[in-house]
Parts: structure tokens; C-alpha cells; sequence
């Protein structure tokens, strides 16, 4: 039985709260659960937990952590440790038994047990708002081509399973997309040609395609027009209809729904995508694909110094 259960948070810096606030929580519709400090916290409508999104005020952007719940965090930490892995204790609001560490690739990851439920808004309808974020679906991850295979096989013996994978141009896997849940995915991992780890994008799933379109009219009608950097479309891989936005601090948030469910795991053969099928499998149909969405990424912090890592190229 695996000891990971699911995805459950990420936690980012923002430089300007005020600012951060007003696009997440005003325009988005992202609930807030409170505010602490430095620190807010913010969930979809359909999390009964006490956050999914942290915001973190911080001199510059980037990824602070990952988050995902485990049933015995002894154990894994135990596990992580045999492996090589340096953990140490962590705290966070609402949060029970937590550890944060470094992972294979070097993203910045915390394992917790238990976090406090609050209110159910599920069905309060009269307080949903914004594109009606629902519940974290996804992160995707840069790391180091050195790792890269490493990074996948640390996932798979959480027990994650491959569903996608992309090939590069000497049929060597460049992109996989992983799962835990049984959603076309819950983590993406892509070989980086930088040798220090980044992260890409955190993803909200949202329940209708007119959330999708909703979040472009949101940021036209607020004269945020730049912010709109790739979409809608449809993803050829998991076959997402998507938009991706980018927020006050240059950080990527995507919206995605319409994606598959795998019902027979032990019976999965991942969907291997080849170079020559770029077309299809990035876009089944969309506009051309930004160079920013390809090259641009935030930089993640060391968890046992609080620094962001270099920006090697």
C-alpha cells in the first residue's frame, strides 16, 4: 500500500500581496480561508481542507514548496532518509506532522499527515465566484536531464504511475505525466537543459468550459489583457481543454477541464507521443505556443535555507 494519498497544496512567493490578492482572490475567485502574517490561505470550492494555495510574501517570486499528504510521515521520513534524502520538521497553519526536504529532482517538498477541515462550500453557490475554481489537479516540474529518469522512478515508488509521455527528437522520454488519483494526471515532469530545478505551473481544475473562456473575459474585462499568455485549447496529451495565465509575479496558473479518468490502472499502457506528433499532442487545436510558455519558469527554494536556488543556465 502506498504511503502518499494524494497532491494537496502549493505554496508560493508573492511580492505584492495587495496585488496577488486581487487576481486570485477578487478576480479568480480562489476562497480564502485566513490570513497569517505574511501568509495567506486560499482553496477551490470544492476543498472541505484548509488550504490548497498558499501565498507567501516574499522580496522576489518563486516556488517555496509542494505538498503532499502521506498517511505515516515517521515512515517516510524513515524511507527518505535510507535513500539519502536530508528532511527536517515542518510547520504550516492547519497542518499536523509535516516534513519538508528536497526531493530527487531538488523541488522543495513537504509530506504532512493531517490538515484541519473547515467550512463546506461546496453548494454555497451564492458565494462562488471568478472562474469557480474547483480543486488543485496538477504541478509541473522542471528538473536537471541529469535526473530526470531519477525524478520519475522517486515518484513511481511512491506510487504514482506513468499515463503520457513525450519524446524528443532522438525518441528519448522528455516529458512524463503521472498520476495518483487516477486523473490523467497530477504531476508532469520535464527534462530541463538548466542544472538547477524549476517549477512551470500549478493547475486548477474547473468543472465547465465556460470557466475556461470565463478566466480570458475576467482578465480582458479587467484590462489585464497580458496576463492571458496560452489558450484556450485542448491539450492532444490528456485531452485538457485549458488556458494558462500568468499572474502579478510571473508565475503560471492554468485552468484545465475535460480530461480523462483512468478506471483500470493495473491495466494502463502509458500514451507515447513521438517528436514528429508535436502538433497533436501539445495542441489538438489552440494558437501557436508562446516562446515564454516554453522557456520561462520560477526559480525554487532551498527548504533548509529559505534562499531561491541559482538560476543556472
Amino acid at each position: 500500500m502506498s504511503e502518499v494519498l494524494r497532491l494537496s497544496h502549493v505554496c508560493v512567493r508573492v511580492i505584492d500581496m495587495d496585488k496577488s490578492l486581487f487576481f486570485y482572490r477578487d478576480l479568480l475567485g480562489f476562497h480564502e480561508t485566513e490570513k497569517n502574517g505574511d501568509y495567506v490561505y486560499l482553496r477551490g470550492y470544492e476543498e472541505g481542507q484548509h488550504h490548497s494555495l498558499v501565498l507567501k510574501r516574499a522580496e522576489s517570486p518563486g516556488l517555496s514548496y509542494i505538498a503532499f499528504r502521506v498517511r505515516n510521515v515517521d515512515k517516510m521520513r524513515e524511507k527518505l532518509e535510507a535513500s539519502g534524502l536530508k528532511t527536517r520538521k515542518f510547520e504550516e497553519k492547519g497542518v499536523d506532522n509535516a516534513i519538508i526536504f528536497s526531493d530527487t529532482g531538488g523541488m522543495p517538498t513537504v509530506f504532512y499527515e493531517n490538515m484541519e477541515y473547515v467550512d463546506d462550500i461546496r453548494m454555497k453557490f451564492h458565494i462562488h465566484k471568478g472562474v469557480s475554481p474547483i480543486r488543485l489537479a496538477h504541478v509541473n516540474l522542471m528538473v536537471d536531464s541529469n535526473v530526470f529518469e531519477n525524478e520519475i522512478k522517486f515518484y513511481q515508488s511512491l506510487g504514482f504511475y506513468e499515463t503520457e509521455i513525450f519524446l524528443d527528437k532522438e525518441g528519448k522520454k522528455m516529458v512524463s505525466w503521472l498520476t495518483k488519483s487516477g486523473d490523467s494526471h497530477n504531476l508532469a515532469i520535464s527534462k530541463s537543459s538548466r542544472k538547477t530545478p524549476g517549477f512551470h505551473h500549478f493547475t486548477y481544475y474547473v468543472h465547465d468550459l465556460r470557466d475556461v473562456i470565463r478566466a480570458a473575459d475576467i482578465m480582458a474585462s479587467a484590462e489585464l489583457w497580458d496576463y492571458i499568455e496560452r489558450g484556450p485549447g485542448r491539450h492532444g496529451v490528456t485531452q485538457g481543454v485549458y488556458i494558462y495565465l500568468r499572474d502579478p509575479n510571473g508565475g503560471r496558473l492554468e485552468f484545465f477541464t475535460g480530461d480523462y479518468v483512468v478506471l483500470d490502472p493495473d491495466k494502463w499502457k502509458p500514451v507515447v507521443w513521438t517528436y514528429e506528433q508535436f502538433r497533436y499532442r501539445s495542441d489538438y487545436w489552440s494558437r501557436p505556443i508562446p516562446e515564454s510558455w516554453l522557456n520561462e519558469w520560477i526559480p525554487v527554494e532551498d527548504p533548509f535555507t529559505g534562499n531561491l536556488r541559482g538560476w543556472n543556465t
